[in-house]
């Protein structure tokens, strides 16, 4: 399913479009430091700091670290700087967010071929996933404010206020990359809603490795598992699903340029 979707992203893109950087500098950054960034502007212009090839890979193929097996030991330990530049020409760049990252997807895919030599191909395996749905008590959620266009998820310590989203986006912008696995939306809720998540910032445990508890006694804070019961009236559950991985088959270090 995912590929089909991958294809038809891809499809969309006009002749015009190019799917490579027309300029790519990638230094090796030896600063042993802890923080790393990407981020693109509106006309294409890609700045990744102090970013591993595993980092580049996941964010290439929109996809999450557990995501990624294979490839040398280096690929998590060694870092890059990156400035990518696409080609400037008469045609105006794609409008929509969406666009512009499904090129900037395509255009990184081409540069970690090119530089990295990386060559991968991709497999379905079976594994434990999070599942949202509705608590035994039914779901505590108003419906967005109609008069509000602002949409999106703000994310802080232990809080997450959400404006104007669906369950399905809830699931998978905000509570797979804080669980740091797949959360499916298995609520059956339409609509979009406003609210708002406190929680303890904890560990959370991988899914069927432990069965979350659905009330608190912590007096620092719910769980998040614990707070979407309390909160909103929705669960996680676990279970298995086919989960589309990258393999990676070959990745050489880049020089520095």
């Amino acid at each position: 399913m995912w590929r089909t979707a991958a294809f038809l992203a891809c499809a969309c893109l006009t002749a015009q479009d190019h799917a490579e950087f027309d300029v790519a500098s990638v230094k090796p950054n030896t600063s042993l430091g802890n923080g790393i960034s990407i981020y693109t502007t509106p006309g294409g212009d890609l700045t990744a700091t102090n970013v591993s090839l595993r980092t580049l890979i996941a964010f290439a193929y929109d996809i999450r670290d557990f995501q990624i097996t294979g490839g040398p030991k280096w690929m998590e330990t060694d870092r890059y700087d990156i400035f990518a530049r696409p080609p400037h020409s008469a045609d105006e760049p794609p409008t929509s967010p969406a666009a512009r990252n499904r090129l900037t997807h395509l255009r990184m895919k081409a540069l970690l071929a090119d530089r990295f030599q990386l060559v991968v191909h991709t497999e379905t395996k079976e594994m434990p996933v999070y599942v949202l749905a509705i608590g035994k008590n039914g779901p505590h959620l108003s419906p967005a404010n109609s008069e509000n266009p602002q949409r999106g998820i703000n994310g802080q310590r232990g809080l997450m206020t959400c404006t104007g989203i669906s369950m399905q986006t809830f699931a998978e912008r905000a509570l797979t990359p804080r669980l740091g696995n797949i959360v499916l939306d298995k609520t059956g809720l339409s609509g979009e809603f406003d609210f708002k998540l406190q929680y303890a910032d904890d560990s959370p445990p991988k899914p069927g490795v432990e069965a979350p508890a659905e009330t608190s006694s912590d007096p620092s804070g719910p769980t998040l598992a614990v707070a979407l019961q309390e909160q909103l009236g929705l669960k996680l559950e676990t279970q298995k699903a086919p989960v589309e991985v990258i393999v990676v088959d070959r990745a050489e270090k880049a020089s520095a340029n």
